[in-house]
């Protein structure tokens, strides 16, 4: 389950959050959002959060760790479903506070829920503009940042690694397999 809250308060850059690197794709004329990506570099590993529809439709949110990232060598993929953050896996505690605080601010800043009482002007929007709306939206005002030439419109935040997600992708449980063109 993906808690979203309605109160929205920027991203901001302190001690407490570092600006994340940020995924988003979207298919307007299909199931609306496909994927939501959040990750944080820390030295060799780069850890974070993904979430949208598996292939039974449900729409699933995991924290992740892709341990040796930045290191020669096999990269090693740990994932832990949202409500397991803080039961068995290798993320140390503090990362784990952190994650939680990301999701929150990307769910916040970029997302909303669609049965969600508060969202009635985001269904209206979608509505209007004839757009899909699956489980999990992105803010409709959010869309306008989004490359809309191909079919899936996508966001990638500017310092965004490609090789994240391909990485994320061969391994998540998301029905979403991004296209890569064969030279990136």
């Amino acid at each position: 389950m993906i808690a979203v809250k309605g109160a929205r308060r920027g991203l901001r850059r302190n001690c407490e959050v570092r600006p994340p690197e940020c995924f988003f794709a979207y298919a307007p004329r299909g199931v609306g959002l496909l994927a939501a990506v959040a990750y944080l570099d820390a030295d060799r590993d780069v850890y974070g959060w993904f979430a949208g529809p598996r292939a039974d439709g449900r729409v699933l949110g995991c924290y992740f760790l892709l341990e040796g990232y930045h290191s020669p060598g096999p990269v090693v993929y740990e994932a832990v479903e949202a409500q397991d953050l803080y039961g068995g896996w290798s993320l140390e505690e503090s990362r784990r506070h952190e994650l939680s605080r990301l999701e929150e601010a990307i769910a916040r800043e970029w997302l909303f829920a669609r049965d969600d009482p508060q969202a009635e002007g985001e269904r209206r929007s979608y509505a209007e503009a004839e757009l899909a709306l699956g489980a999990l939206g992105v803010r409709f005002e959010r869309l306008r940042r989004f490359s809309t030439d191909q079919p899936v419109w996508t966001y990638f935040s500017p310092g965004f690694q490609r090789s994240v997600l391909r990485q994320l992708a061969k391994r998540w449980p998301l029905d979403f397999r991004p296209q890569f063109e064969e030279s990136a």
